[in-house]
This record gives C-alpha cells, sequence and structure tokens, in this order.
C-alpha cells in the first residue's frame, strides 16, 4: 500500500463539492473521482465498489461552515473579527463571508486556515480507514499534480485519439456569466499562472491566481471539446447552478491555449425573402385548403435565413442541419405578397446554434419562435447514414 501525502490528499478534499464523488485507490496512490452531472458512461461508478477504492469524505462531512466560524474567532483586529462573525449569519453566509474577506484582505490567511484544517481532517481519514500517510505539514508542499502525472494520465490512454479543446469566445458568451467577466478571464489568462490538470479525457481541474491567493476550478468539457459540459470554482460554490466566472474562463484558455475565434457572434442576423405564389400556399402543400402562404413554407424560410447567417462562418466541408422548430403562424399572407424571414443567433454552444427566427410580410408579422441547428462535417454526416436494407 503506498504512502498518501496529507497535503495532496487536502487539496483533493478542497476540491470536492456537493455533486462530486471522491475516491482514493489504495493500491496506485491516485484519486479518482465521479459527479452528479456526467452520464452513467462517463461515471463508471461500479468500479469504485472495489475494496481497493475508499470513499473520501463529503462536503458535507468537512463542517466548512466551522471552519469558517473558527478562522473568524481567530482573527486578532476586533473590526474584522465582527464584521466575519456578522457575515456567517443567516442566509448567504458562504457569499458574505467570502466578499468580506476580500474587502478586509484576510484571503491569504483564510486559504492557509482552511488548508491547515483540512489537512487535520486527511490525517482523520487516514487513520480512521488505515491508510499510511506522510504528514508533510510542515514542508508546505502544496500537493498539486506535477507534470509528470499529467503525462502518465494522458499515456493510460494513448490508443484514443486525443480531443482538441477549442471552445470559441461566442459559446463562453452564451453560458450563463458574470457581466464583464469574460473580458476579465481573459486578462487573468495572459498574466499567466493557471495550473490545470486533466484527470480524465475532457475533464480538468485547475487553479487559477487571485489576488493573494487562487481559485479552484473544475471544468467537463462535452465530448467533441468544443462546449463547457459542467464547471465549478470555489468562488460560487454555493450556488446551485454556478455561473462562468472570470477564472472558469481563464482555465479554458489556459486549456486550449488561447482564445479560439468564431465566424459567428451573438446578435449576427441574416434575412431572405419569397413571394406568395401557387407553389407555395397551403393547398399547394396539402398543409391546407386555402390559397395563403403554407406554414411549412414559412418555416423553410426561416431555415433558409438561419443557414445564410451561418454560411460565412462554417470551415470547408462543414455544413449544418436542422434539429428543432418551435414556431407560430399568426398571420395569413395573400397570392402575390412578399414574406420575409429573419433569424438572429442567441446562443452558440459549440457546434449547437440556437436562433431567434421571425417571419413578416408587409403587413406586419405573420410567425415568430426558435430553432436550433447543429454544424456538422458534411462527408462524416452522410457516411454514418444508415443505409436501406437491400431487398431480395
Amino acid at each position: 500500500m503506498k504512502k498518501l501525502v496529507l497535503s495532496a490528499a487536502a487539496e483533493e478534499f478542497d476540491m470536492i463539492d456537493s455533486e462530486t464523488h471522491l475516491f482514493y485507490n489504495t493500491l496506485t496512490g491516485e484519486f479518482d473521482f465521479y459527479t452528479d452531472y456526467m452520464t452513467a458512461e462517463e461515471a463508471d461508478a461500479e468500479k469504485f465498489e472495489d475494496d481497493m477504492w475508499v470513499a473520501a469524505p463529503s462536503q458535507w462531512d468537512f463542517g466548512e461552515y466551522d471552519i469558517m466560524a473558527d478562522f473568524a474567532e481567530s482573527v486578532d483586529d476586533p473590526h474584522k473579527n465582527e464584521l466575519l462573525t456578522v457575515a456567517l449569519e443567516g442566509r448567504g453566509a458562504f457569499r458574505r463571508f467570502k466578499d468580506t474577506l476580500s474587502r478586509v484582505d484576510l484571503e491569504d490567511e483564510w486559504y492557509a486556515f482552511k488548508h491547515k484544517a483540512f489537512m487535520g481532517l486527511a490525517k482523520d481519514w487516514c487513520e480512521e480507514n488505515g491508510i499510511e500517510y506522510i504528514d508533510d505539514s510542515g514542508s508546505g508542499a502544496s500537493g498539486a499534480a506535477h507534470p509528470s502525472e499529467h503525462d502518465a494520465l494522458t499515456g493510460e490512454s494513448g490508443d484514443v485519439a486525443p480531443v482538441k479543446i477549442a471552445v470559441s469566445m461566442v459559446t463562453l458568451e452564451s453560458h450563463n456569466h458574470i457581466v464583464g467577466d469574460i473580458e476579465r478571464g481573459v486578462r487573468v489568462f495572459e498574466s499567466g499562472g493557471v495550473e490545470f490538470d486533466e484527470r480524465e479525457p475532457g475533464i480538468y481541474w485547475a487553479r487559477v491566481p487571485h489576488k493573494k491567493g487562487s481559485k479552484v476550478v473544475s471544468v467537463v468539457f462535452s465530448k467533441d471539446g468544443r462546449d463547457i459540459k459542467a464547471h465549478t470554482c470555489n468562488c460560487s460554490s454555493d450556488y446551485r447552478n454556478p455561473v462562468v466566472c472570470r477564472h472558469v474562463v481563464s482555465t479554458v484558455l489556459a486549456i486550449q491555449g488561447g482564445i479560439v475565434e468564431s465566424g459567428l457572434s451573438l446578435g449576427k442576423s441574416a434575412s431572405v425573402s419569397d413571394v406568395v405564389s401557387e407553389k407555395n400556399t397551403a393547398s399547394a402543400v396539402w398543409s391546407g385548403s386555402l390559397d395563403v402562404f403554407a406554414t411549412p413554407m414559412m418555416i423553410a424560410l426561416m431555415e433558409r435565413a438561419a443557414c445564410e447567417c451561418l454560411a460565412d462562418g462554417l470551415d470547408t466541408g462543414e455544413t449544418s442541419v436542422g434539429t428543432e422548430v418551435n414556431v407560430s403562424h399568426t398571420a395569413a399572407s395573400p397570392l402575390g405578397m412578399e414574406v420575409t424571414a429573419t433569424a438572429t443567433i442567441e446562443f452558440v454552444f459549440g457546434r449547437k446554434v440556437e436562433f431567434v427566427v421571425t417571419a413578416s410580410d408587409s403587413s406586419g408579422e405573420i410567425g415568430k419562435g426558435r430553432h436550433s441547428r447543429v454544424i456538422v462535417d458534411k462527408d462524416r454526416f452522410l457516411g454514418a447514414l444508415k443505409q436501406p436494407m437491400n431487398s431480395e
């Protein structure tokens, strides 16, 4: 059985949130985890049932509130002591406490105090589970992963082609985020110092410089590496659905090596027009009996506008396919009337693009709704289609 370095265990414990289940392998000396937002295939939770795996404490076992209260009590300055104590009263205590730490310039002292507390928790956990450990509390070791460990992790899956992480700025902007934190995250990345480690393919944990201390970030990417599937940061760990903050942005940029430009942008729009004729009426396409612009033709015009909006944002060999349409057709357009459809990009999540679509004629709006398309490689998409079975 390998000996566990306590500072390394403390660092691992510090990154646990309410949805993370952490385990320690007593044979290899490695930590591994799964989260509630992973699919069954990604989580592979059954492997942790083997006796070699020991469950780490949950977030609720750590009693971080008690640690915060102990820290507030340890502060000698009466004014700062009072501010921290008051911050811990009532709902929202975690957020107020962290905000107050920043105001009274005690973030470094807090992280050192918390790390020491987690070292003690790690020691107790090791003794309870019969795990041999090395107490490096006086060495100042951080327990951060070394590059050689990262190489070993990626080398184990050498038979699988590595996924290129390439999240565009427009995708980052599409996720719920704090106003201004996309730009602030770029500046954090450009200033350097972000350290990250790939724990599993597409799953990264990082430590991001913040004032005199640092923030812990975890990011799970989509299988194609073009979008953020899930993320956490200890600056927003008390939020059930944390927003994309500057620390997450800088982590993504560090992992992929810089900003990924895109020909797409939020708010970009395109319009196309058609004239109501005998070929596109409800009676002509069997969607009704009247000679007015058919609903399916209005939808097709909206999709055409969306394709036009994407046209100069696609790489060579790419196209897009429609995946969802949810629209209402609210007014009729007679023969000879010109109808114009407009598609405006609302969100971009990697390959998925979501539009707001409208249609109007000279009398005003006749339809509106939402439409989604996915960018695909044309040849790969066609090659993956199931071929019809030969009839005997």
